[in-house]
């Protein structure tokens, strides 16, 4: 008999293109056996009736991050544990680059942030906002070293030209990597955008107007154009507009390599929470901008059809206290962002499974197997398998609760959520073959997460 760290027994388990009721025997932090019947483990973890998907994966967080004239406010302990409470086992994020660093600079910088305080495994993927002569020629050796993954923004002072993005998506795929592209038309926006300031409209409804789905969709079909020019890969980042996704599902009938990630609150809020008063209403200013029904409805349906990828968080937890402060008296300077890496699994498995719009196993595709594909980390992770890591969220759909910010582990004074009923409850989480969160309690100790080793991209 084989004598395991711990067996996790008579769950339900779901992986993206399969369910089916076993066992789980875990050694070495390592998902050593599945089968119908598993004895023999020092601790064992009853799961009957409990729903077993792998631990998912979040691809894009702001972290302990400067950003927006502000500083997001969780350090890489209280981000991760908030991660851990919501099922996520593992994390990379978009360090931005500061002016004069190199993204090894950034990188190494990134990592003394997160090595002691992590409780869950991490990467990054740097933001490259110099694009100089230095930057181009480091990014083969880092995609060497494991970190194929960058990002680039259309938008805000550091946005990248066009001739600067082909480069980047050149350089970037033709060295095993892929760049993800924040898609917006900022130069068209900032005229929009001073314009409505002169005529003194500067409450928050004018960040939603000031960026209409017309920004989003001509940026993403500029993007997607360049990068089928050097016959790059390219994964446009928060897509919220039905026009956008048309683009990407065109380009994607066509074969080209487009991937495209969506987040909750682009799935579940509505525009209109910004026609209140900036108290409320600066909780929902992210980028892009909430859209209306028509565009929900077509991320859902891009979700079940495969235009979408994956579900993302981009967790970006600026205080509240903080965006009124920066914001009075202009919307445009409201740090763009909100927290979400707690509350990504409850909500897209609320409004996703629980109200029949995705199945289980498109659920772990979208926050498991698609975000460990892209970010190079399966079947090391992301998928329930003999050999994979032992990194497993366990759901108990019988339960429910609210979300609300005086119950959740995160430390932003705020959820975009707040007050919003979510059917079943991530119940235990396992990391590395460790119990990291059991029955809303912290197991973890801070640092325990590691570094990822990463592969480069290969399309799928």
């Amino acid at each position: 008999m084989d004598n395991y760290d711990l067996v996790i027994k008579n769950g339900t388990i779901f992986n993206s293109s399969e369910s089916f009721k076993a066992d789980i025997g875990i050694k070495d932090g390592k998902i050593k056996c599945i089968s119908e019947k598993i004895d023999g483990g020092e601790k064992t973890i009853e799961a009957k009736d409990k729903l077993i998907i792998p631990g998912a994966i979040d691809i894009h967080t702001h972290i302990d991050a400067p950003l927006h004239g502000s500083k997001t406010m969780d350090d890489w302990f209280d981000a991760t544990a908030a991660a851990a409470f919501g099922g996520v086992t593992s994390v990379v994020d978009y360090p931005i680059q500061e002016q004069g660093q190199s993204l090894r600079q950034v990188i190494e910088a990134s990592y003394e942030k997160a090595r002691d305080k992590s409780v869950i495994d991490y990467s990054f993927s740097p933001v490259v906002t110099q694009r100089t002569e230095e930057v181009y020629k480091e990014i083969p050796d880092l995609i060497n070293e494991g970190f194929p993954t960058f990002k680039v923004f259309m938008a805000y002072a550091f946005r990248a030209r066009d001739e600067e993005l082909i480069r980047l998506l050149d350089v970037i795929s033709s060295n095993g990597g892929i760049l993800g592209v924040h898609a917006e038309n900022d130069w068209a926006i900032e005229y929009v955008t001073q314009k409505m300031l002169k005529e003194g409209k500067t409450e928050p409804i004018y960040h939603c107007l000031s960026r209409p789905p017309v920004t989003e969709n001509e940026a993403t079909k500029r993007v997607i154009s360049l990068a089928e020019i050097v016959d790059a890969p390219v994964l446009i980042v928060h897509v919220s507009s039905k026009g956008a996704i048309e683009e990407i599902i065109k380009a994607k009938s066509c074969g080209r390599p487009v991937y495209a990630e969506t987040c909750p609150h682009f799935l579940v809020l509505d525009e209109k929470l910004y026609d209140q008063p900036i108290e409320e209403a600066a909780k929902y200013v992210v980028t892009p901008p909430l859209r209306s029904k028509e565009h929900r409805e077509a991320l859902w349906n891009a979700i079940s059809s495969g235009g979408i990828s994956l579900i993302s968080s981009d967790h970006c937890a600026f205080s509240l206290n903080e965006k009124l402060r920066l914001g009075k008296g202009a919307f445009n300077k409201i740090p763009h962002g909100a927290p979400g890496i707690e509350t990504r699994l409850p909500v897209v498995f609320s409004e996703g499974v629980c109200k029949g719009r995705i199945s289980m196993k498109k659920m772990v595709e979208m926050l498991c197997v698609n975000p460990a594909k892209i970010a190079g980390i399966y079947p090391k992770k992301g998928v329930i398998a003999v050999g994979s890591d032992a990194d497993i969220a366990i759901i108990d759909e019988a339960d429910s609760s609210v979300i609300s910010t005086s119950t959740m582990r995160g430390i932003c004074d705020f959820s975009p959520f707040e007050g919003y009923e979510v059917c079943g409850k991530v119940c235990k989480v396992i990391a590395g073959g460790e119990v990291i969160v059991s029955d809303g309690k912290l197991n973890a100790k801070q640092g325990r997460g590691k570094l990822m080793t990463r592969k480069r991209f290969n399309p799928f």
